[in-house]
């Protein structure tokens, strides 16, 4: 018989699960900091994401941002609904483009210091460790 994984082995050492118990923390701590704009961080990195324009469809989008496409979809309507982002055909055949509104960039400018606090709050409290850690997680994305 092989041996059993113990609960307390996966606990501490589960990469994955590491990952998503950070990136729940992560999520609320910007989510609070941008309550005050009306932005939770995916909103948030979606209005910065349009703004940039770099993707030209939904499904380069929704990986551009890891998201699966059908939260991206229900946080762009949702930024539609709002009147910060607002949809155009972009040309390029069933592709979709996607532009901020006056109102969307007035949001973005009101977010961004929020943002801005929060992410200070995170790099300090990661101290001389949050190099490694940004450069770990580029190269966890990169090849996974």
């Amino acid at each position: 018989m092989g041996q059993s994984v113990s609960e307390q082995e996966v606990r501490e050492n589960c990469a994955a699960l590491r990952a998503r118990m950070a990136a729940r923390k992560l999520t609320r701590a910007y989510d609070k900091a941008l309550r005050p704009a009306g932005l939770k961080i995916t909103q948030f990195t979606l209005l910065i994401a349009v703004e940039e324009g770099s993707a030209k469809s939904l499904t380069a989008l929704a990986d551009l941002l890891a998201l699966e496409r059908s939260s991206l979809v229900r946080n762009v309507k949702l930024l539609e609904d709002e009147g910060l982002i607002e949809a155009a055909p972009s040309g390029e055949g069933r592709s979709l483009g996607l532009a901020l509104t006056r109102a969307g960039r007035k949001k973005l400018t009101q977010a961004l210091p929020l943002w801005r606090s929060a992410q200070t709050q995170v790099e300090e409290a990661l101290g001389a460790n949050w190099p490694s850690v940004k450069k770990s997680l580029g190269q966890l994305i990169e090849k996974t």
